[in-house]
Formats: C-alpha cells, sequence, structure tokens
C-alpha cells in the first residue's frame, strides 16, 4: 500500500475524530431549538388592599374594626420548573402599610404607622393551556406571615394564598413578563375565648379571626 494513501486514511479518520461530537450535537440541538429552562427569579412590585379584623372580644380595645390601608408591596418569587407546566414556587412578599382603627361610635383614624406584611410562602403553580403566547396560571400556596409594627415586637403567624395569573416569554424564553393576583389568609387570634371539658378536665380555647388581604402585581422574569 502506498504511503500517500495511507496518509489520506489517517488524514480522514483523525477529521471524522474531531467532527464527531460537533454532528452529535448538531443532532441534538437543531437550529432554532432552544433548551428548555429549569429555573425562574421573578422581582415584583403590587398593590396589596385589605387586612381587617374585628375587635369585639378584646377587653381591652374598643369595639369596632382595626384596617389597614392598601399600599405598594414587593418581593420576589423563585420558580424550579418541573414537568406537565408546572412548577413549585418560593416566594416573599412584603407590604408596609398603616393601621385604621373605626370605632362602633365614632370616626375612623390611624392609630399606627410603620406596620407592615411579611408573607414567605412555598406553593405550586400549574399552567393552563396557551393563547396566543400568553400562558395563564393558578397558584396555591402555604406558610407564614410576620406581622411587624414599630415599638411593638412581632408576631409570626401561618398563612396560605389562592391565586392566578398569566406570563409572557420572549423568543429567547430567557426573559418575560408575569402578572399575578393573590388572595391571602392569615388567621389571628380574635381576642374571645370558649371552654370545654370532658372526662379528662376542663380547656380553655382562644378564638380566630381571618386576615384576608388582596395583591394584583406585576413582574420581570429571568429563566436560567
Amino acid at each position: 500500500m502506498n504511503r500517500p494513501f495511507v496518509a489520506a486514511r489517517a488524514v480522514t479518520l483523525f477529521a471524522s475524530i474531531l467532527l464527531l461530537p460537533v454532528a452529535a450535537s448538531a443532532q441534538r440541538s437543531p437550529t432554532g431549538y432552544t433548551p428548555p429552562k429549569r429555573l425562574e427569579l421573578t422581582p415584583f412590585g403590587s398593590y396589596q388592599w385589605g387586612g381587617s379584623f374585628d375587635t369585639q372580644g378584646f377587653s381591652n380595645i374598643l369595639a369596632g374594626e382595626i384596617n389597614e390601608q392598601g399600599s405598594f408591596s414587593w418581593g420576589a418569587i423563585l420558580s424550579f420548573l418541573a414537568a406537565g407546566n408546572s412548577a413549585v414556587e418560593l416566594y416573599y412578599l412584603r407590604q408596609d402599610t398603616d393601621v385604621n382603627f373605626k370605632p362602633n361610635a365614632g370616626q375612623s383614624r390611624t392609630v399606627g404607622s410603620g406596620f407592615s406584611n411579611n408573607y414567605v410562602q412555598l406553593g405550586v403553580r400549574q399552567g393552563l393551556p396557551k393563547t396566543e403566547g400568553i400562558a395563564p396560571f393558578i397558584t396555591a400556596s402555604m406558610g407564614i406571615n410576620v406581622l411587624d409594627a414599630d415599638n411593638s415586637s412581632s408576631s409570626t403567624r401561618f398563612a396560605w394564598s389562592l391565586g392566578g395569573g398569566a406570563k409572557w416569554m420572549a423568543a429567547n424564553q430567557k426573559v418575560g413578563l408575569r402578572m399575578d393576583i393573590r388572595w391571602m389568609v392569615t388567621p389571628v387570634p380574635s381576642g374571645t375565648y370558649g371552654t370545654w371539658c370532658d372526662y379528662w378536665g376542663c380547656y380553655v380555647t382562644s378564638g380566630t379571626d381571618w386576615l384576608h388581604q388582596g395583591s394584583a402585581g406585576l413582574g420581570l422574569i429571568f429563566a436560567f
């Protein structure tokens, strides 16, 4: 076998080995294909309203209603994308607001400032069929709400939320917009107490009131 022929075969074999990863990559990632993202970070701003409860059962407060004023809130959502157009989400939301008190007999007045709600929630997001590039979804979560006031100790309460919204992603699937509407519920002590007895003895239980809030916001999605 002549030497030029052997050299030509060696060069061809060497070139094939070098180009093999490129060919395999081209088969796995055809032109225009974008690998799916697994993580989304969404900082957002929103408007939050609601947050009132009755004071009828408190012996040291006049009978009436305490109400949190509507105000701007902000936070971030970290989404771990899963199969079936769903995601596990961790989110934080903070609202700084003033508190009004309206007695049963009298005018409403501001009784405190520097009050905040701090929601830390873990939940799920389930996508719905897309419509012209817009992907609607529903959400549910549970966690805590840290009720904090200046010159007072904070109170950490169990809380949950239900909501929905929609998101839109750019063609590169790296950035997008997200709109959320949430209903958030925090059980708080009502100031009333009850007693009940059984074979083992008698017990005192504290009543519960419900702090309801709504939130509507818009966020910027960064996908990774």
